[in-house]
């Protein structure tokens, strides 16, 4: 390396010396040129020269970037990337120590800045150093270093060369080697928005003498100088839009293998993942969390002009940031004859593509909201918006609409979850579900999404927003977004957001639906038919049960059961690739990027596939026989935009035999029928307003095709009449006739009960023999009777007294008891009431009763697991008794002070005294009652397993979930009501007494479980609880892990355990009922008065500021 210390007494490149200053010049045009190209004073064609000729090596990295486009910054990353951090995120010493003698290391230093040679910058042979006013040779070395081309040349590997020229003065090597097989090297270009370039010259160290309009003799301002085209630009190295055209060429020519570019925009709203991009390009390896770190830090502007040596970057950084252009004294005029230059020069050039979002000064094409739409409602009339997706993260015009067919999408990414189940009862942080969908009425995928949702009873463990349509950024939110990390923030909200937020590089189209983890932050899949089957069956051992009412029919494990998994997939498959493909044909055909004849065959496939629907669902009444599933779903929402949408957008009705009318129509009455049958349980779910939102596709495609130069042709007439929705909604409405019928589904679990005990509605499964066996039971002091309201918590408390009693030592480890399945209640609760008193009885009745029973008592092991009341019985002790039973009739008798040796308490109700009896005694054993607020009780009741048949609030089924449970007396319930239920637990507890009975809230345990765990391990009389047991059995007992550990009979059971999910359902006038019958019932009841805080609204904002605040 040549001397770079030995030009002057004083070096000025040395960080510890007093810096010299350049004077603040302004950004005035230079007066110099280069082959007719303007170039600063400083510029040197010698070097210019020997640079584009310079032998490259495979390592080298040019850096070529626009004026004000970040240049300074970027070679501050690639050193400190390359040369200056370890994998520890430690400086290395060796090298900081050379900072100051290696080129651009403490700021820029450009090769068309220096000499070639050291001689020739201490002659100045061309005179360039004795430039403004002898002051260039101090101002040359604070701009650039005391360097030389020949210091560039030999620094170390990987070498890096910033420059701001263009490809034709960029080293030949790069392109073409010296053998003619291609070139060497990697190419990084910097670009930046041009209307935040532009305001950034126009301050850059003062201001120019023309100012920003001209009108003086110095020239006709920035804004008329940086439009300039054709070689007239007067500024430093020319137009910047020709620049980036060149540099669009180069980048173009030489492959994304060996090219990158890198836009300012993105470095600022996400360094890391632009990082990580720059390190994969450089094939550097793996970049650690810590080296990440340093380097971000380091690259802060103010980190790089307050560190050592910072003086150089002062002078050629500045302000920074997105947007200021808006700022500028422009008005609207001068920025659309910006834009105006810009579609011209850059409209087809890929690099300037994502440009176009930040330099709008709002985002064209916003629709109108999709709640004041109607079926009248016209969005042709609306303004066209651009088609757009994500490239690297960044959004860019959809080059598939290009009319010369170059579809430069790129490889899309797929979404794909990377966990191998889901449990869609979670929830976040903050009580709201985990998982939330992004959907549109615009897409028949989104809106099956949607509809399955409902469906299967998931509407409260999967919250949902719905996009009012598409702009000139993709789906948008008009009024915001309802989930982490969003939720809260003023709308508008765009759905590009979350694939960002997911994967900040990521290349892909902005498609609806997506399931989004709140608590991951990841997009879970943006593939309609994976969410649907993820939503229908959470896991290989989910049970989701769901009784749909207008269908008759059982959705066991949801819409894609285990047995007919692949026929359906077989049929999805088959529509894929004709009926669900409409849109993706129609969308070739209307936008002419296709062959007419490959559009024309897939139309023909596609209604010969209807032919073939409407001849099979003449015989069947759902597309795979008597069963309702997934595939039904998305058929049905295509088949209700045929005649809204895609016969008159695609001018269906001049393909074959088609008379365009599926819903309106006669040729296809059976399609017609069978979507009748299905709109009539769907329509709840449906925005029929917002079908009409593809007829802007048309608009959008031309629109798009004016900014990026495709065409000039002016966007299409609104004056076509398009379909009336109010007529093809009125057939909709007309009932199904002639439909094939298949026998209709019971649903078991959820029938009112029949039987009545002790004045008590029973479930069907309900024992006579055993709960007479329980209410004789022969109590010992340690025996636990865990008696818990239905949908109060029994299975999550039988859980925690097993982990509790059983499962973990002091040090928080698993004893040999651990998952121990060989007892009842150990891996899911396990009823007395509900077993058979013995083995002998369970194999005669098995054996001699009907079909019927067989298969309901087999079933009812999947619930309890294959025990009899003899395991119970026989269970180590402390043994545990969990049910739903409450009252002195129904709890084993011995449980209460006074009962004799002879009593003969039937279960019916008819109690003997015994007078012949022996004497009284003292009752034996320890009671626990579970309670929780019981508006939470109702709404997880109703949700359980699927909605029940007569829905909140009533049909033809019976009188609904609310009716049924403030109906005191002869409330049909199993188990009875649950007003009455906590009344008669009441005064149990009080029968009992404090030192024998515990009340756990359920609410207590959600917000406090380590205080209500120290309260039962006090209560049973245990060992000191340590902190380790105690965690391990908080961790065992979450939701998550019950589920995950234990499989079906917890996920049957467990849904999503919110507090104050009740406030998403019914309206106040009925919760306001719901309170009076709680005070005429339970006023004065003490074990219900703590229930009240979580039954009003105050009070569980109360309790959520206090969390918070804790």
């Amino acid at each position: 390396m040549s001397n770079s210390n030995s030009c002057s007494k004083t070096n000025l490149a040395d960080p510890k010396q007093p810096q010299y200053a350049p004077p603040n010049r302004g950004s005035n045009p230079p007066k110099y040129k280069y082959n007719s190209l303007p170039v600063p004073w400083w510029f040197n064609p010698a070097s210019v020269s020997k640079f584009h000729s310079l032998p490259l090596n495979s390592t080298d990295i040019i850096l070529s970037s626009g004026v004000k486009m970040g240049t300074t910054w970027m070679n501050k990353i690639l050193i400190s990337l390359l040369h200056e951090f370890d994998d520890e995120g430690k400086l290395i010493p060796e090298v900081v120590d050379k900072r100051a003698v290696l080129p651009g290391r403490l700021g820029q230093t450009y090769p068309e800045g220096v000499y070639p040679t050291r001689q020739e910058h201490e002659e100045d042979s061309l005179g360039i150093l004795s430039r403004l006013e002898q002051q260039g040779r101090k101002a040359h070395l604070a701009l650039f270093g005391n360097f030389v081309l020949e210091d560039l040349v030999e620094q170390p590997e990987p070498r890096i060369f910033a420059t701001h020229l263009s490809r034709e003065y960029l080293p030949r090597e790069l392109f073409d080697g010296e053998n003619g097989e291609g070139g060497t090297g990697k190419l990084i270009v910097v670009v930046r928005n041009l209307k935040d370039a532009m305001c950034s010259l126009h301050n850059f160290r003062g201001l120019p003498q023309d100012g920003w309009f001209g009108g003086n003799e110095h020239g006709p301002g920035t804004f008329a100088r940086y439009l300039m085209l054709n070689g007239e630009c007067p500024n430093a190295f020319g137009s910047v839009f020709e620049w980036l055209r060149d540099n669009n060429d180069a980048v173009m020519s030489i492959g994304n293998k060996r090219a990158l570019v890198v836009y300012y925009e993105s470095l600022i709203m996400d360094f890391n993942g632009q990082l990580q991009r720059i390190n994969d390009f450089l094939e550097l390896g793996t970049l650690t969390d810590a080296k990440a770190q340093a380097i971000a830090e380091a690259c802060a502007l103010k980190s790089m002009q307050n560190a050592e040596g910072g003086a150089r970057y002062k002078y050629t950084t500045r302000k920074g940031g997105i947007g200021k252009w808006s700022q500028a004294p422009l008005t609207k005029e001068h920025w659309k004859e910006f834009d105006s230059v810009f579609n011209k020069v850059l409209g087809d050039v890929k690099i300037a593509d994502p440009f176009r979002f930040f330099q709008y000064e709002s985002v064209p094409g916003m629709p109108e909201a999709l709640g004041e739409c109607d079926l009248d409602t016209d969005p042709r009339t609306w303004e066209p918006y651009l088609l757009v997706m994500l490239r690297d993260g960044m959004i860019v015009p959809d080059p598939y609409f290009r009319l010369d067919g170059k579809d430069d999408r790129g490889e899309l990414m797929d979404f794909k979850y990377n966990k191998p189940q889901l449990s869609f009862d979670e929830c976040n942080c903050d009580g709201s579900p985990r998982y939330h969908l992004f959907v549109s009425e615009s897409c028949p995928l989104a809106s099956a999404v949607s509809a399955a949702r409902t469906l299967l009873g998931l509407d409260s463990m999967i919250s949902m927003d719905v996009a009012d349509g598409k702009s000139g950024a993709g789906l948008v939110f008009l009024n915001g977004c309802s989930c982490v990390p969003w939720k809260g923030s003023e709308g508008p909200f765009w759905l590009y957001s979350v694939y960002q937020l997911s994967n900040s590089i990521a290349t892909t189209l902005i498609t609806a639906p997506v399931l989004w983890d709140t608590v991951e932050q990841k997009i879970v899949s943006n593939d309609a038919w994976e969410i649907l089957k993820l939503m229908s069956r959470e896991d290989d051992q989910s049970d989701l049960i769901s009784y749909n009412d207008a269908l008759g029919v059982i959705l066991k494990e949801g819409l894609c059961p285990r047995e007919q998994m692949e026929a359906i997939e077989n049929m999805y498959s088959d529509l894929s690739n004709s009926i669900f493909n409409v849109e993706d044909v129609g969308l070739e055909c209307i936008a002419q990027v296709g062959k007419d004849g490959r559009v024309d065959d897939n139309f023909e496939r596609i209604l010969i596939k209807l032919q073939e629907l409407n001849d099979l669902l003449g015989k069947r009444r759902f597309l795979l026989g008597n069963n309702l599933t997934g595939v039904d779903i998305f058929l049905a929402m295509f088949l209700f935009r045929f005649d809204a949408c895609y016969t008159p957008l695609f001018g269906l009705k001049n393909h074959g035999a088609f008379d365009g009318s599926i819903l309106t129509g006669a040729s296809y009455p059976n399609l017609k029928g069978y979507s009748r049958e299905l709109y009539h349980e769907l329509k709840s779910t449906l925005k029929i307003q917002g079908f009409r939102q593809i007829f802007r596709l048309p608009y959008g495609i031309a629109f798009t095709r004016q900014a990026i130069r495709s065409t000039d042709a002016s966007l299409p007439s609104a004056n076509d009449p398009i379909p009336n929705l109010n007529q093809i909604v009125a057939s909709l409405e007309e009932p199904a006739t002639d439909r094939p019928k298949g026998a209709p589904a019971t649903r078991t679990s959820d029938s009112a009960p029949k039987l009545i005990r002790d004045g008590i509605a029973m479930p069907m499964w309900f024992r006579d023999d055993t709960a007479q066996l329980y209410r004789d039971l022969d109590l010992r002091d340690d025996d636990i009777i865990l008696s818990s309201g239905v949908k109060m918590g029994t299975t999550w408390v039988t859980k925690i007294l097993n982990s509790l009693l059983y499962d973990f030592d002091d040090n928080g480890k698993t004893t040999s008891a651990y998952m121990d399945d060989s007892f009842p209640n150990r891996l899911g609760q396990t009823y007395p009431d509900a077993l058979f008193p013995s083995r002998e009885v369970e194999k005669h009745e098995m054996a001699t009763k009907d079909e019927e029973f067989v298969k309901r008592m087999k079933m009812l092991k999947t619930n309890f697991g294959d025990f009899v009341f003899d395991d119970l019985l026989n269970q180590p002790s402390p043994r545990l008794f969990s049910s739903h039973l409450s009252g002195k009739n129904l709890l084993p008798k011995k449980l209460f002070d006074g009962w004799k040796d002879g009593d003969d308490c039937a279960i019916n109700g008819d109690v003997s005294n015994g007078d012949k009896a022996g004497p009284m005694n003292k009752g034996i054993g320890r009671l626990i009652v579970v309670v929780r607020n019981l508006k939470d009780t109702l709404v997880s009741l109703h949700h359980f397993r699927g909605v029940p048949k007569d829905g909140w609030l009533g049909n033809e089924h019976g009188p609904g979930s609310y009716a049924r449970a403030i109906d005191i007396e002869n409330c049909p319930n199993a188990f009875g009501s649950s007003f009455l239920w906590v009344k008669r637990s009441g005064e149990v507890v009080d029968a009992v007494g404090p030192e024998r009975a515990l009340v756990l809230q359920y609410e207590d345990l959600k917000l406090d479980f380590d205080t209500q765990l120290q309260r039962i391990n006090d209560f049973l009389g245990l060992s000191k609880l340590t902190d380790a047991k105690a965690k391990a059995v908080a961790a065992e007992c979450a939701a998550k892990s019950m589920k995950e550990k234990t499989g079906g009979r917890f996920k049957m059971i467990i849904r999503k355990g919110m507090v104050g999910d009740w406030q998403n359902y019914l309206d106040d006038e009925r919760w306001e009922e719901f309170d009076r019958v709680f005070d005429k019932v339970l006023g004065g009841v003490d074990i219900a008065e703590p229930l009240r805080q979580y039954q009003c609204k105050e009070g569980l904002d109360e309790i959520t500021a206090a969390q918070e605040k804790s």
